[in-house]
């Protein structure tokens, strides 16, 4: 699979087209076009407001390779848990090629709105490649997203709580 069957296979994805699940997940091919797509919504993510220095040119492609192994790392750990059956490289291929939809992150504001779909694509995913019924593909996206909303919180709350801290006059030591 070339680059531009790989892209038109992304916004086939993106638009819950259960053939092109199944056609990036069989082409052993589409992992090195899905890893490029993937890079390039890293790119478009640090060409997005606010800018970031121009170092970002070379780590928010690398940040992007990054999270996506973790995303499917999980996923996959999860919904074999779940009782689904599919395989990790099948999930990377799909994943990889459904980042086309990172791309829409150079757009201010709508491209994060816009990311929320990859939810609903990672559903469509947990069932088309790993067989999984609605009721266990929801729950094996959502529970890794709500952990990560959980600690995105945690986080934030002790971020809030060490710079009021710190403002207060007090410190931490």
């Amino acid at each position: 699979m070339g680059f531009g069957d790989a892209v038109g296979h992304g916004v086939e994805v993106v638009r819950l087209k259960r053939s092109a699940y199944h056609d990036v997940a069989a082409d052993p091919l589409a992992l090195a076009p899905s890893l490029v797509i993937t890079a390039l919504a890293g790119i478009a993510m640090w060409l997005a407001p606010p800018h970031y220095p121009i170092l970002g040119i070379l780590t928010s492609p690398l940040l992007s390779l990054a999270l996506l192994f973790i995303a499917v790392t999980v996923l996959h750990f999860v919904a074999t848990l779940m009782g689904g059956r599919g395989h990790y490289l099948t999930l990377l291929r799909v994943f990889g090629v459904g980042r086309v939809l990172g791309w829409v992150q150079i757009i201010p504001f709508l491209g994060s709105i816009v990311q929320l779909w990859s939810l609903v694509i990672s559903v469509v995913a947990m069932e088309e490649l790993y067989g999984l019924d609605r009721s266990k593909a929801v729950l094996s996206v959502l529970i890794p997203a709500g952990g990560l909303l959980i600690l995105s919180l945690v986080s934030f709350l002790f971020q809030l709580a060490v710079l009021g801290g710190s403002t207060a006059g007090g410190g931490l030591f």
